[in-house]
């Protein structure tokens, strides 16, 4: 089975595997905000260790009250995480060891589950076997083994929707969904791709792109 994935570019070249953030640089403060989901936030964007930036970043997936508002909190913090806020959320409701994390409210929405997965992952988030849901509903199970590029736990090709939502690259993301589309409907291929344009679907859904 051939790999669907799309050439990804990363803003941050450190990446932590057991903790799937990416301390790139710390800011310059500014006023304090009232927010608290915004206080969280602002705090991890600043922390200098990445062990404390992950502490800071589960803290704020507890506070924050939706995936939405924990984005638009990122949002005034561009290129600190190194990957689209999605994914971090997504990564840290995978990892078992991050139990506080992985009960947080933010994991139960769509986009998210879309990126985590069904099936529970193991200690580090990392499992070879990744089950999603097609278009039509049903749960599909993928491995590594059989050609899809994997990324840490998840099928390379969702991290690639994730960033080009985060990005709004919709007319990307739109001629991608297409693509999976199509490939859906091919024999021994049409499971993984029915996963990814149910993906795309989703989360171009969460911001707001017309597929």
């Amino acid at each position: 089975m051939q790999s669907f994935s799309i050439t990804r570019r990363w803003s941050c070249a450190v990446a932590s595997l057991a903790l799937t953030a990416s301390a790139c640089t710390a800011e310059t403060p500014s006023a304090a905000p009232t927010d608290p989901c915004q206080r969280r936030v602002d705090a991890a964007a600043l922390a200098i260790d990445i062990d404390e930036t992950v502490e800071l970043l589960d803290i704020a997936m507890e506070i924050c009250d939706s995936l939405t508002e924990f984005e638009t909190a990122f949002a005034q913090h561009p290129g600190v995480l190194g990957f689209s806020p999605l994914e971090v959320v997504a990564r840290r409701c995978r990892t078992h060891s991050a139990q506080r994390t992985s009960n947080a409210p933010l994991c139960e929405e769509a986009p998210v589950i879309a990126l985590t997965g069904l099936q529970p992952p193991d200690d580090n988030g990392d499992s070879g076997v990744f089950t999603g849901i097609a278009l039509d509903g049903r749960a599909i199970e993928i491995t590594e083994d059989s050609g899809i590029e994997f990324d840490r736990g998840i099928p390379a090709d969702l991290i690639t929707i994730a960033n080009l939502a985060a990005s709004r690259d919709c007319e990307t993301l739109a001629e991608s969904a297409e693509i999976w589309r199509v490939l859906a409907s091919t024999e021994g291929e049409g499971d993984a791709a029915s996963t990814f344009a149910h993906t795309a679907d989703i989360i171009a859904e969460h911001v707001g792109c017309n597929l």
